[in-house]
């Protein structure tokens, strides 16, 4: 197990890269490879993914610091192999965004904390990690 401390400290991604999902993205396991958007608001940095064989496949992104999570997480070998690297300083933690209800409607943004995209911006691979238990340290901060 490879412990991966997500906190800040983003690595830096470009956008317009194909980013390689060596399993694809549970629920889209053949969609293996996704170009990487971005779009920067004031402070806020939103990503998305858009499936390069299919282009009506695409996910919205955000840093989920952003929002005073950070993640405390393990990495298998085998996950680690996927994202090339056993360093958690060269990965880029995001949270994956939804906006169906539970009827299937449209309703208000919710993000999958249980179910993190890790990158690895440098070698252009990702994964998305279910975790079985999250362990996340939440600031609320009022303003």
């Amino acid at each position: 197990m490879v412990p991966a401390e997500h906190d800040a400290a983003q690595p830096i991604m470009d956008s317009g890269k194909v980013i390689t999902f060596p399993k694809g993205i549970p629920g889209f396991e053949t969609y293996t490879k996704y170009t990487l958007f971005h779009k920067q608001e004031n402070k806020t940095c939103v990503y998305w993914i858009e499936s390069v064989d299919s282009p009506g496949v695409t996910f919205t992104l955000v840093d989920p610091t952003d929002y005073g999570l950070n993640y405390s997480m393990d990495l298998s070998d085998d996950e680690a192999v996927a994202l090339g690297t056993d360093d958690p300083r060269e990965l880029a933690v995001l949270l994956m965004l939804s906006k169906k209800g539970e009827d299937g409607k449209a309703s208000s943004l919710h993000a999958n904390i249980a179910g993190p995209i890790i990158l690895n911006p440098e070698k252009r691979l990702g994964i998305q990690k279910v975790l079985a238990s999250a362990r996340l340290d939440v600031n609320i901060v009022q303003q």
